[in-house]
């Protein structure tokens, strides 16, 4: 670090705009600050969460600018590619968070790779679904000359980062968020858009549990830009292979239907159907896209209408495919009612659903009791967030809701604490948590898990039920 005193460093971050002297003299006299120790001002900072880890290295690296962009601060690099980096970043004047994608400053200065970056980017701005990561603004900050697109930020990570803790999924979890990817496609393709970069990191998980497209109409910019070695970068070759084993025309839809298909068949099966090859050649030989093994039935619980669906999407020629996204919704769909069927006939066998809910206001928890009791649940209630964990010790229950907004830091801590007992002993159990609108950001500090969703409010008594009930639904 360069020398500075810690009063001082405090009054650069005021001047660069990244805290308020209140933050600062709140700083400089908490116990834990080491009185004219920089390091220990920033770590201080840091807990209160007035900055960032990646904040503070740049200002004890003696950095100056690169902390705003087109008025957003930026809090943190969330990833770095060949032809622009993503950002974290927020509205000191909303407080709202978004996502910032960057175009490289070597990108910036050829005419026609801005131009592709721009238009690909206001492409997306005409596409408004739940299921597709918004584009908010695309634009250029004129003081630091860069090219940037502001999207929607989604808590959560992609389907690789699931998939890398959770290897597979049931099949109703698996085809509840393939139905969720197809929706957004089918919306894009009723304006003539098709993705072309179907892959798992370009699939979002919420941390309401629902998948968001990012990158849409992004391909044609990535395969125009060379990488850093000056080689064309070949994001979409694994549908120029397809394409070409079938004589399918570029930018047909089926294409990301197959390759929606090699999502699902992951999830199902926790393997890529496709070989993992870097090389080019390989990658464009029709070998590769007829000789994917079958699933066993015993991977899917002997679901034929799931091995159905793999099946038609991965199909090689491409009129043998759903032939658009919305007929694979519907197919989807209709096989999700098949394995909701046969889960009610278990259900009905196994007796009434046991609720937990925790929460701190008598009114809501009558009103939660009264609206789950005429829907087939035993409710069971408390204030107390802690009568919940000794319960669910003792005989474990079917789902649990927990309103963080009546019982603040104790109810998240036995949320989480009961979802990640319940993952850990293999226990079926459902957990909505519920936050305020102030909470919202307590969602960072949850590790999602299967059967688990946080709800904001406002929140309706339906969509509380649809949602606990959605989650218990789910098999295991």
């Amino acid at each position: 670090m360069a020398e500075i005193d810690a009063p001082a460093l405090a009054q650069q971050a005021i001047l660069l705009g990244l805290i308020t002297d209140s933050q600062a003299s709140e700083s400089l006299e908490d116990p834990e600050y080491m009185p004219g120790n920089p390091t220990s001002l920033l770590r201080v900072m840091e807990r209160k969460g007035f900055l960032t880890p990646w904040q503070t290295q740049k200002l004890q690296n003696g950095e100056r600018d690169g902390y705003f962009l087109g008025g957003y601060r930026l809090l943190y690099r969330i990833s770095s590619g060949s032809f622009g980096r993503v950002f974290r970043a927020d509205d000191p004047r909303t407080g709202r968070v978004v996502a910032i994608k960057v175009l490289r400053q070597r990108w910036s200065e050829n005419q026609h790779s801005v131009e592709l970056f721009e238009r690909e980017g206001k492409v997306g701005l005409t596409l408004k679904h739940p299921n597709i990561v918004e584009i908010l603004a695309v634009a250029f900050d004129a003081p630091t000359k860069q090219h940037y697109i502001v999207m929607e930020f989604v808590e959560g990570g992609s389907r690789k980062d699931f998939l890398a803790v959770r290897k597979k999924l049931s099949p109703s979890e698996a085809l509840r968020l393939m139905e969720d990817a197809a929706s957004g496609l089918a919306q894009a393709y009723t304006k003539g858009l098709t993705h072309r970069d179907i892959k798992a990191t370009n699939m979002l998980i919420s941390s309401q549990g629902s998948i968001k497209l990012v990158d849409f109409g992004l391909a044609e910019v990535c395969s125009a830009l060379p990488d850093e070695n000056g080689v064309k970068v070949e994001r979409t070759v694994d549908y120029a292979g397809l394409e070409r084993a079938t004589n399918a025309r570029p930018g047909d839809v089926r294409s990301d239907i197959f390759f929606l298909g090699c999502v699902l068949y992951e999830m199902l099966t926790g393997r890529p159907p496709l070989p993992r090859d870097k090389d080019k050649n390989a990658r464009m030989l029709k070998q590769r896209y007829d000789s994917i093994p079958p699933i066993a039935p015993q991977e899917v619980q002997n679901h034929p209408g799931v091995l159905r669906v793999v099946q038609t999407m991965l199909a090689l020629n491409p009129a043998e495919r759903y032939q658009t996204p919305a007929q694979l919704v519907e197919a989807i769909r209709e096989v999700r009612r098949e394995i909701a069927g046969k889960a009610a006939a278990d259900r009905a066998a196994a007796g009434p659903r046991v609720l937990f809910v925790v929460e701190g206001n008598q009114k809501l928890q009558d009103a939660i009791r009264d609206k789950f009791k005429e829907m087939g649940y035993r409710v069971l209630l408390s204030a107390e967030p802690s009568r919940a964990q000794a319960r669910f010790q003792q005989q474990p229950f079917d789902a649990l809701l927990v309103d963080a907004g009546s019982t603040g830091e104790e109810g998240l801590r036995v949320f989480r604490v009961i979802i990640e007992e319940a993952y850990q002993r293999r226990q079926p159990c459902a957990g909505v948590l519920l936050l305020n609108p102030e909470q919202a950001d307590w969602t960072e500090r949850l590790f999602m898990r299967p059967r688990m969703a946080v709800l904001v409010r406002p929140v309706t008594m339906r969509q509380l039920y649809t949602k606990v009930t959605e989650l218990v639904d789910e098999e295991a």
